[in-house]
Formats: C-alpha cells, sequence, structure tokens
C-alpha cells in the first residue's frame, strides 16, 4: 500500500511523541488522497519534503474529523445567555475536512514539480 511517510517522520515532522492509534490506515489514506489530487505524479523515489508534510498535516486532519464524529454532540456554537446550542453533523464534519485537506494541499504543493516535469497540481492545459 502507498504510504508516504513513516510513523517516524511523522513524529518528527510535527514535532509530537505520539501518533494517532489508527495511523497505519490514515497514513494509506493520506497518501492515496494526494496520489489521486496529483495525478500519480509524485516521484516516489525522491519524495519532497513539502509532501510529507502535507502527508502529515492531512492525518491530522482525518483522526482530528473521525474523533469529532464519534464524540456524542459535535458542540458547534453555544449562546450562554439564550442557552442554545448548535452542534456539527457528520456531513459537515466531513465537508470541513475535504476543505482542510485541499487547503493543505494548496498551500504545500502549489509549487512542487511532479515526475512529469510539471506542478503536481497542475491538471490541464497551460
Amino acid at each position: 500500500m502507498l504510504k508516504y511517510i513513516t510513523d517516524a517522520e511523522y513524529k518528527e515532522l510535527l514535532g509530537v511523541s505520539s501518533i494517532p492509534s489508527n495511523f497505519n490506515n490514515l497514513v494509506i489514506e493520506a497518501s492515496t488522497y494526494i496520489n489521486s489530487k496529483t495525478q500519480n505524479r509524485i516521484d516516489v523515489n525522491d519524495l519532497h519534503e513539502n509532501v510529507k508534510y502535507a502527508t502529515a498535516l492531512i492525518i491530522t486532519k482525518i483522526s482530528k474529523a473521525e474523533n469529532q464524529k464519534e464524540e456524542i454532540g459535535n458542540l458547534k456554537s453555544q449562546n450562554i445567555e439564550g442557552w442554545s446550542e448548535t452542534y456539527s453533523t457528520p456531513e459537515e464534519i466531513e465537508k470541513k475536512l475535504e476543505e482542510d485537506k485541499w487547503s493543505i494541499l494548496k498551500q504545500y504543493l502549489w509549487n512542487v514539480i511532479g515526475s512529469d516535469g510539471q506542478p503536481l497540481l497542475y491538471c490541464g492545459v497551460l
């Protein structure tokens, strides 16, 4: 399976001492997501540091979204005086996750050149 980083690289890149409990699944999911958005143009034999960092950040976002979905009542907003609370639905959490993942790719991979000589996020005609 496709894995752009190891657990040791994850810890080093993010400066953390532990990894998510389901790290193996998350790294495969994040790597596959990045691979699909870059049209399989990442050179796995010469992996750019930005690809590794983006993978680590996406793993963190996916893990956070999974935890939110598991929690009972995902508090989105609260109004104390009128005592109203709003909770996030699983669909809202998933939508936010997709936005966050794409934002990470745009921020870290916009100028990384793929194995075909084109920017990784390039998917059309110049």
